[in-house]
C-alpha cells in the first residue's frame, strides 16, 4: 500500500464516500445512521457552544467555531441526502433506527433554531453598534465654525464613515 492509501481521509471525504456507498444490508444502514448520528452529536455540541458564546458576547470565540461548524454541516448534508435518497430502503432494513433518527432530527432542529435566532440577534446588535459608531463619526465631520464672511462653509469635507453590508 502507498503512503497516500494509509493517510487518514478528510472527514468530509469520508462522509462523501459513505454517502455514495451502496445500501443493501442492515449493516450498511447501521453504518450510515451511526455516522450521521455522530455528526449530529458533534454539530449539536458546536451549535450549543456557539449559542452560549454569542449570548455572552464572546463574538471572537464564537467565530473560531465557524470552520468546525462548516465542516460538520457539509458532512451532515452529504449523509442526509443519502438517507433521503434511500429512505424506503432505510425504513425497510432498519425501521426502528429510522424512527429514532427522525426523533433525533426533531431535537436537533430545536438546537438549530435557537442557534439561528441568537445569530440573528447578534448580527442585528452588531449592525446597530456599528451604525451608532458611524453616526458619531459623521457628527464630528460637520463644521463647528463659521467660514468667510460669517457664513457656514458650503463644502464640508466628510470624514470617512463605516459601511455595513446588510444583504447577508
Amino acid at each position: 500500500m502507498s503512503e497516500h492509501q494509509n493517510a487518514p481521509q478528510n472527514p468530509v471525504t469520508q462522509a462523501a464516500a459513505l454517502a455514495k456507498a451502496p445500501i443493501g444490508t442492515p449493516e450498511d444502514v447501521q453504518r450510515l445512521l451511526g455516522a450521521i448520528e455522530q455528526i449530529m452529536d458533534a454539530l449539536d455540541s458546536v451549535l450549543i457552544e456557539e449559542t452560549a458564546l454569542l449570548r455572552n458576547g464572546d463574538i471572537k470565540e464564537a467565530l473560531d467555531l465557524v470552520e468546525a461548524k462548516n465542516q460538520l454541516s457539509i458532512q451532515y448534508m452529504l449523509l442526509q441526502k443519502s438517507i433521503a435518497a434511500n429512505a424506503s430502503l432505510v425504513k425497510q432494513l432498519a425501521p426502528q433506527d429510522a424512527e429514532l433518527l427522525a426523533r433525533r432530527h426533531e431535537m436537533f432542529q430545536s438546537t438549530l433554531q435557537t442557534n439561528l435566532a441568537v445569530i440573528a440577534t447578534a448580527k442585528e446588535v452588531s449592525s446597530e453598534l456599528v451604525g451608532d459608531i458611524n453616526e458619531v463619526i459623521q457628527k464630528g465631520a460637520k463644521a463647528q465654525t463659521y467660514g468667510n464672511a460669517g457664513q457656514a462653509p458650503v463644502q464640508v469635507s466628510q470624514k470617512q464613515g463605516i459601511s455595513i453590508d446588510t444583504r447577508s
